[in-house]
């Protein structure tokens, strides 16, 4: 990643307040875990699914520190002595074209990043990762097994009609729902929702997911199991709320003018293959605290076209940047490369009911011949480190 630095005083901003983005970066590993009959050997892409935007643009790269996992609401303190940079806008690169701007239908990075500033979930994460409050304020458990979150009064979709728990059920329900196609209705299975993987399955109806609107603030979800960490998983954008109104009104409702969201930011424009611009959402509850005021998104699939965009001053933050230059940049953009750590793992994922690694030992001896470290620090060799266990987010 490289981050240029757009500020009028020396001082690196070291608030932890952001408004959402993503940014991900290699991490080769292997490990095994199993999980619904498929070993994962972990080969790491760790990534964070973050949230920038709310600094103040002292550095266009705020970006490094969280993402995914990600998320919300802290104060924007300015460090004494900072000056800010008249302009609040940031330009970024994303690796390709958005497939859906949908939560329910995303499945890669570029989307995931867009996303995360067009909507909120229940909780968010701050820059070291601990949970932190979203469009929930509170939750408490008694069993680990059913889940109260206390939604807050301010929380609104950017037509500034009120969120609700209601918006959560028909959201996950919708992303449960065979009818949806969504890649990524497991995680709700995953995260332990009663029913989830029944309704998956085409054997139970969607409204018997286990989530229930106690009232228009109040949320309950029933899991099939305890789990201590499920307010961690709600963090994940396919748990994200989607406008039931905007939703059923037009196939098309993910477009500029159209897409209706609970996040930071509205998505103002999108020219295909060239740009997706988000502003702030004025109906936002934390928006007083938004400081950058324009988010270009700029899909570019070559990692040497965006790096020599970054260095003409066309964006302010790549994606990535060519391996084999990692060393050449880093000597002549002293503070601008970056390795951040991120939340979330890519992985092998092994089929164990049929061939040779249906057998555990075929398994283990292919997690014994992978030397994580030598492959980190050696064959990539640009910051990357051994991912050694699944990090869900």
């Amino acid at each position: 990643m490289l981050c240029k630095t757009r500020h009028e005083s020396n001082s690196f901003l070291s608030s932890n307040r952001r408004r959402k983005s993503t940014f991900y970066d290699m991490t080769f590993a292997f490990i095994e875990s199993e999980t619904n009959n498929i070993s994962i050997m972990l080969l790491g892409f760790i990534y964070f699914i973050g949230d920038v935007m709310k600094y103040p643009f002292t550095l266009t790269c705020i970006a490094a520190l969280l993402s995914g996992l990600s998320s919300a609401a802290i104060a924007a303190d300015v460090p004494a002595g900072t000056v800010l940079a008249k302009q609040q806008d940031l330009v970024r690169h994303i690796k390709d074209e958005p497939a859906s701007l949908d939560p329910a239908k995303a499945v890669g990075l570029p989307e995931i990043q867009v996303i995360r500033d067009l909507f909120e979930g229940l909780v968010n994460q701050d820059a070291n990762g601990n949970i932190i409050p979203g469009v929930a304020t509170r939750w408490q458990t008694n069993d680990q097994k059913i889940w109260t979150f206390t939604l807050r009064n301010d929380a609104k979709w950017s037509d500034g009609t009120p969120v609700t728990a209601q918006d959560f059920v028909y959201s996950w329900q919708r992303l449960v729902d065979p009818a949806t196609t969504s890649p990524f209705a497991w995680f709700a299975a995953l995260a332990g929702i009663a029913n989830a993987q029944n309704i998956i399955d085409g054997k139970a109806k969607p409204d018997s997911l286990g989530v229930t609107a106690v009232d228009a603030h109040t949320l309950r979800v029933q899991l099939d199991k305890p789990l201590p960490w499920f307010v961690n998983l709600t963090a994940n954008f396919s748990l994200y709320p989607v406008n039931k109104t905007n939703v059923e009104s037009d196939k098309n409702w993910t477009r500029p003018g159209k897409l209706v969201g609970n996040g930071a930011y509205v998505l103002a424009d999108r020219v295909v293959n060239e740009k997706l611009v988000a502003t702030p959402n004025k109906h936002y509850w934390d928006n007083a605290k938004t400081v950058i005021q324009k988010v270009t998104f700029v899909p570019i699939n070559q990692e040497s076209a965006a790096t020599k965009r970054y260095l003409a001053g066309d964006i302010d933050i790549t994606e990535s940047f060519p391996k084999n230059q990692y060393q050449k940049l880093l000597k002549e953009l002293p503070g601008q490369v970056y390795t951040p750590a991120q939340l979330g793992t890519y992985y092998y994922a092994f089929n164990t009911q049929k061939g040779p690694t249906a057998d555990a030992r075929v398994r283990l001896a292919l997690s014994m011949t992978i030397d994580r470290r030598i492959i980190a620090e050696k064959v990539l060799g640009t910051g990357e480190k051994p991912a050694w266990r699944l990090t869900l987010t």
